[in-house]
């Protein structure tokens, strides 16, 4: 877990606390599933006691194993995101949103730590493409076979049909088929 000890930081308002950490996670959990992460999750960033929160300001970077949507196949993705969040003990996390009329915008602190693996999840998350392609040029697959066009053209017949007039289609052939 990337936990920063802030102790020392919470009785001096005005001050900063730099940070680098490096930890190696077996995957993303996300609402869907899970995400297989590849390389160790790096990040860096400061926090800043500004009188009434501490700030955490930083950049979260990895890599994640994922599926591309049109062809099936496992590619790697590198994602580096931003990171900004806003800490506070218990009662002065109220009062901050109370300040800001959003309350759950202001995380807890635990103790003299700040725990940044949710907020570092949640970043992760963000940062995901919408649709996960392994290049922008893929072609998936066939509607028909299921070939990768990706790793050749499939023998499927590529003819666009008419759906008013596949059943003439389909007689045709038969006929053709018994002379």
């Amino acid at each position: 877990m990337v936990k920063i000890g802030v102790s020392d930081l919470k009785a001096r308002p005005g001050s900063e606390l730099e940070f680098k950490a490096q930890e190696k996670w077996s995957y993303l959990t996300t609402a869907t599933g899970r995400i297989p992460i590849v390389a160790p999750v790096r990040v860096c960033g400061n926090v800043t006691n500004t009188g009434r929160i501490l700030l955490v300001k930083g950049q979260v970077a990895t890599t994640l194993e994922l599926t591309c949507d049109r062809c099936l196949e496992k590619f790697r993705y590198s994602v580096v995101a931003s990171l900004e969040e806003e800490y506070a003990g218990a009662s002065a996390g109220q009062a901050a949103a109370g300040e800001n009329e959003e309350p759950g915008e202001v995380r807890p602190l635990e103790g003299d730590f700040i725990n940044l693996k949710p907020a570092v999840e949640e970043a992760l998350i963000l940062a995901l493409p919408m649709k996960w392609l392994c290049r922008e040029s893929c072609r998936g697959l066939c509607t028909h076979c299921g070939q990768n066009l990706n790793e050749g053209q499939c023998q499927c017949d590529t003819r666009p049909v008419d759906l008013r007039l596949a059943v003439l289609e389909e007689l045709l052939r038969k006929k053709e088929g018994e002379n």
